[in-house]
């Protein structure tokens, strides 16, 4: 079950981050006053990829619980994979040899530590 909390706290922070940036990127306001702060914080992505950061906090204290940090910590890592390929295709952000080899080398050590 540790692997199912882990892999869940993972993916709501990854779906917390690629909702922040679709929120800034599209804003979609629910109030259109006050400084650009509280319109920031008033688009609706926005908000939702917060309470997806909160979700993904309690994941990771359920999984704190059952694992050592040394192992669950650096498993945090996959979610920089996720959101830097979904960045590619969400938000044609671009994508280089180097970014891929960078990636590459996250999930050797991903596979060396899971292996531990």
């Amino acid at each position: 079950m540790k692997i199912v909390w882990l892999l869940t706290s993972v993916l709501l922070g990854v779906v917390g981050q690629l909702l922040m940036k679709w929120g800034l990127v599209h804003p979609k306001p629910l109030w259109n006053h006050g400084p650009a702060v509280v319109k920031m914080l008033g688009s609706w992505p926005v908000l939702a990829g917060l309470c997806s950061y909160a979700l993904s906090s309690l994941f990771w204290l359920l999984t704190l619980r059952q694992m050592n940090v040394s192992v669950a910590y650096p498993m945090v890592s996959l979610s920089y994979v996720i959101v830097a390929v979904a960045g590619y295709y969400l938000f044609s952000e671009s994508f280089s040899a180097m970014k891929w080899l960078g990636i590459g080398f996250i999930l050797i050590g991903v596979a060396f530590i899971s292996r531990a």
